[in-house]
């Protein structure tokens, strides 16, 4: 062995600690991947368990929310409101963030000056212009005294957080009484009741009466101008409509339908509700009964008038009709979002209550007779003070404009028969929706429909 073959040997025997510690390092590196691959899956399969179970706790919740408040609907008898010296709901979409915050403190320090001037009841004051539950964490915290919440600095409590508009019937629009929150197991439900009628109703845009056909159009028209929307996004919908009408044209004067299905019956059953001459001929032979063909009865069965309003709720409610435009905000407000299918009625709703539906539903409403700017105005104005009890009363307290009145008199009214219960829970990172839809007829409430989201 010679010198270059040592000098190879200990060159060889002094590189191998280098590679060991390589390869250690290596299989260190795969072990840590496979270790962190093998904790993220079980993270994600414990998410994916935990998720499963969090929304099968919020589903039932949200149809036990449901059922509830379906069983106790007719126990609502909501009641308007008298809201004089009020800011107006009808105009608060149109605002910005900025104004309404302007408006709204303004309006706080007035109503504190007057608490203060006229030693108004502090506690009347709190219930009706403020949110109470967004002053308390929770029930037993609530002993707070009214008299320290209103006292000398009485308009800095009046913070637009809590300080809101009230509606046609005390809540917020559209709401027709306080959202019911309800703890339910692990579950959060949040249950809110609305006024669809104070909406615009969007089957007036597949209207079929040759009388009124254009102002139903427009009506539908007019209020997206209102919502700010485009005309190359107004042309798609009421091509959509148009498809609509084609299936299912709608009509202010609907009636039963009638539908004429014909039942195969064999001789034998025609037989037996035959008159007595009729059974005498059973006594021929049974060759010639068996040879007897069968024969066709026709019968007619009448569905009810609320079957109209589900056909609609279907058919709005299916991918004919583009909601993502009509859901997509007309502000850039970051505390409030408006958008036009928030005013509008996917439900079957045929008509408009005048008592609550906002500024641009009214003037859509009264585009039947015309005037609807001044209409709309009057109609806000009068209500705050007195809500209209029929349409007789509005034709009185609005003499002068009768006439339009009396065109668009089959498209308004001033009693809502036409809601939706809205359910939320929440439980964990799941939440379930569920939305029925109902309709007052005889003083008993029907269900249209429920969609869960």
């Amino acid at each position: 062995m010679n010198l270059y073959d040592n000098k190879k040997r200990i060159i060889f025997y002094t590189q191998r600690p280098g590679a060991a510690l390589i390869l250690t390092m290596v299989v260190l590196v795969l072990l840590t991947a496979l270790i962190y691959r093998l904790s993220s899956s079980v993270s994600q399969w414990k998410h994916r368990m935990q998720y499963m179970i969090d929304y099968q706790t919020a589903r039932y919740a949200c149809e036990s929310g449901l059922k509830y408040a379906l069983a106790t609907i007719s126990e609502v008898d909501p009641n308007y409101v008298s809201r004089p010296n009020e800011p107006d709901f009808s105009d608060l979409f149109t605002m910005s963030d900025e104004a309404y915050r302007l408006m709204m403190t303004e309006w706080a320090q007035k109503l504190a000056v007057e608490v203060d001037a006229n030693n108004l009841n502090k506690n009347d004051f709190l219930a009706q212009f403020m949110n109470l539950s967004s002053l308390w964490t929770d029930a037993n915290s609530r002993t707070t005294d009214f008299n320290s919440l209103l006292g000398e600095d009485s308009a800095d409590i009046c913070d637009v957080n809590v300080f809101y508009v009230r509606g046609p019937y005390g809540p917020p629009w559209p709401y027709v009484t306080e959202p019911i929150e309800i703890e339910f197991g692990d579950a959060h439900l949040v249950i809110e009741i609305i006024d669809e009628n104070a909406k615009l109703p969007i089957v007036w845009g597949i209207c079929a009466d040759a009388n009124s056909k254009s102002e139903s159009k427009a009506a539908v028209v007019t209020f997206c101008e209102w919502m700010q929307m485009e005309p190359n996004d107004i042309e798609p919908l009421m091509d959509e409509l148009e498809q609509i009408e084609k299936i299912k044209p709608f009509s202010a004067n609907l009636k039963p339908i009638v539908t004429t299905t014909k039942v195969e019956i064999s001789s034998e059953q025609d037989d037996k509700n035959a008159s007595a001459s009729r059974r005498a001929r059973l006594r021929r032979s049974r060759r010639a009964r068996q040879r007897r063909a069968a024969r066709r009865k026709t019968v007619q069965q009448t569905r009810p008038d609320i079957s109209h309003t589900m056909d609609f709720a279907k058919i709005l409610h299916s991918p004919m009709v583009n909601l993502e435009t009509l859901a997509r905000p007309v502000n850039e407000d970051q505390n409030r979002t408006e958008s036009a299918l928030k005013y509008i009625s996917l439900w079957g709703a045929d008509k408009v209550n005048i008592n609550t539906a906002p500024r641009h539903v009214l003037e859509s409403a009264f585009t039947f007779g015309g005037d609807s700017v001044e209409i709309a105005e009057q109609i806000i104005t009068l209500r705050k003070e007195e809500p209209f009890k029929n349409i007789d009363d509005l034709a009185r307290r609005l003499y002068s404009y009768n006439a339009s009145i009396d065109k668009a008199k089959r498209y308004i009214t001033a009693e809502s028969d036409c809601f939706s219960i809205r359910v939320k829970a929440t439980s964990g990172v799941a939440t379930v929706c569920a939305t029925a839809g109902l309709k007052k007829e005889k003083g008993k409430f029907e269900q249209i429909g429920i969609i869960v989201e």
